[in-house]
Formats: C-alpha cells, sequence, structure tokens
C-alpha cells in the first residue's frame, strides 16, 4: 500500500476517479500539505508544477493506501508529462482521519529543469477552464495504458485533446 500527496489536475476528484478506473467511494482521501514548497501553472500551459520555496506549503490531497494497481495507473496517467514520484514527508490536515498528521508519501515532480512556471496554480480556475475537456481526455487516453511502448503516449493526449476541443 502506498500514500501520494497530490497537488494539481489529480485533485479533481472526477478526473482522479477516471484515472483510477473506479469510484472515489473507498479511497481514502485526506486534506494535506507539503512544506516547503509551492504550486505554480507552467507557464503557457494548463497544468501545475511543485517546486521548492521554503517556508510555503503546497496545499493538496493525500491518498491514502493506494493499491499497486492504482499506483500504475496513476503513473501512467503521469509519467507520459515527464512527472516521476520522489518520496517526501507530508502533514495530514484532517488528523482525526489518521493516527499520524506527519507521514511519507510519494509526490509528482516533473524531470524537465527547464520548466518556466507562471502565477500560483489555482485548482478552481483549472476546473472552470480546462477541468471538463480534462475528463473527457482522460476516458480516452486511460485505456491506452494498454499499449504502453507501443505509441507515443504524449502525442496521442494531444491528438485526443485537439480533436475533443474542437468540438467543445
Amino acid at each position: 500500500m502506498t500514500n501520494i500527496f497530490l497537488y494539481g489536475t489529480l485533485c479533481d476528484r472526477e478526473l482522479l476517479a477516471v484515472c483510477l478506473g473506479r469510484s472515489l467511494d473507498n479511497v481514502n482521501l485526506v486534506r494535506a500539505e507539503l512544506e516547503n514548497h509551492s504550486v505554480f501553472w507552467v507557464k503557457n500551459n494548463n497544468f501545475p508544477v511543485i517546486k521548492f520555496n521554503r517556508g510555503s506549503f503546497a496545499k493538496g490531497l493525500a491518498v491514502l493506501d493506494l493499491k499497486d494497481h492504482d499506483l500504475n495507473r496513476l503513473n501512467f496517467y503521469e509519467g507520459g508529462f515527464n512527472y516521476e514520484l520522489r518520496k517526501s514527508s507530508i502533514i495530514l490536515k484532517d488528523k482525526d482521519f489518521y493516527s499520524k498528521n506527519k507521514i511519507e508519501a510519494y509526490v509528482y515532480f516533473n524531470n524537465n529543469k527547464e520548466i518556466e512556471i507562471g502565477k500560483d496554480w489555482d485548482l478552481g480556475e483549472w476546473q472552470l477552464c480546462y477541468g471538463l475537456i480534462s475528463r473527457l481526455v482522460a476516458k480516452e487516453y486511460m485505456p491506452l495504458r494498454r499499449r504502453c511502448g507501443e505509441i507515443d503516449l504524449l502525442a496521442e493526449y494531444e491528438k485526443i485533446y485537439n480533436r475533443l476541443s474542437k468540438n467543445l
């Protein structure tokens, strides 16, 4: 079982359910923070990146006790965008839910050192502007995990996104 801290688009519960391929009814979600980090929009893009920022707290969701198949699905979704998991210590904000308020969890960090950041991330803004299209794209993209290694996943994601965005 694995704990993950989410801070961006996957904090959208509908998108998270699509990526996990199931309802969130039996998923342990807890408000959480990652100390000394902030979340920013990636400049000229519709997704965020997390960066070290001393004294700040990145707000997000902890997904507790994920099974391997759930983790594999999230890794597939995030991996296409050059994100990798790194272990960090996070602070749970709903202390009553869990016996400790500080736990180890994995966090998706972007591997692109040259990535340009924009303004502070705003999940509500993302949901208004990009939530619907992102959920629709994920519904078509997630089944491609069976073809991982056979196709260029990022190119496929972009093709689906471009096709669907013409119809919205």
